[in-house]
């Protein structure tokens, strides 16, 4: 009697624990947003990536000496150049590219909400499809971002958004390092610098900002467009001093 009673107490446990995991898994997490394909180095979630990979929610893509394309829903393609790293994830509906470190294109597809963070800043497409966009992080902090087609939003939680279209690009400078005694710089909350007054402040090495903003305009104008990181290369060139 009570060797029946235990082993049927034992069914009754056995069969409550197979059930946990499809409970505590939300069916959103357990399908793929995208599919990596990549050449060299490139890991996927910490892990070396094979040739073709399924990218999930929440994975890490990060390349070496190596380059990593992830083709997301509805055609939205992103690719990360060497020594990048990048989370995919989702929020509120809409597709998050959050870039931690080095330069990604990506090319906004209709029909799918998707944006790119990095540095705090928004990026999201506002224009006509597809919108094809760079966004590079440097050694020093700033953040380049060059449209080549399309419309560009750029936002952040303490500013109006600002527009870019396709030939222009912008340099947004790092927040500036203060002393516990020194004034705030910026007017947004503990005084740091709003999307706007970065933009207003931006500089190219040791140039002024009138003189810096000649070169963005002159770049955007001149330059061809031949690659991936084009504009990016060019910006290079104009200020040899930032690494």
């Amino acid at each position: 009697m009570h060797r029946a009673l235990f082993r049927r107490g034992v069914r009754i446990c056995l069969c409550w624990l197979l059930t946990l995991p499809v409970i505590s898994l939300p069916a959103a997490n357990l399908s793929p947003v995208g599919t990596l394909r990549s050449e060299g180095n490139v890991f996927l979630g910490g892990d070396p990536a094979r040739t073709e990979s399924a990218v999930y929610p929440g994975d890490e893509v990060r390349t070496e000496e190596g380059r990593a394309t992830v083709s997301l829903a509805r055609g939205t393609l992103v690719t990360g150049g060497k020594n990048s790293s990048a989370i995919v994830r989702r929020s509120e509906g809409s597709l998050v590219i959050a870039l931690a470190k080095g330069q990604l294109a990506v090319s906004f597809a209709e029909g799918m909400p998707s944006r790119v963070e990095a540095d705090g800043l928004n990026l999201s497409p506002s224009g006509s499809f597809p919108t094809l966009a760079e966004v590079a992080m440097r050694g020093d902090g700033s953040l380049i971002v060059a449209v080549k087609r399309g419309k560009l939003s750029i936002a952040d939680l303490r500013a109006d958004p600002v527009s870019i279209v396709a030939g222009q690009v912008i340099t947004i400078s790092p927040r500036p390092a203060q002393a516990p005694e020194s004034k705030p710089v910026g007017t947004a909350a503990h005084g740091k610098m709003t999307l706007g007054e970065k933009l207003r402040t931006f500089k190219i090495g040791g140039l002024s900002h009138a003189a810096s903003v000649d070169v963005v305009v002159g770049v955007a104008a001149a330059a061809a467009v031949t690659g991936v990181v084009v504009p990016l290369a060019v910006q290079d060139q104009e200020s040899p001093s930032t690494p």
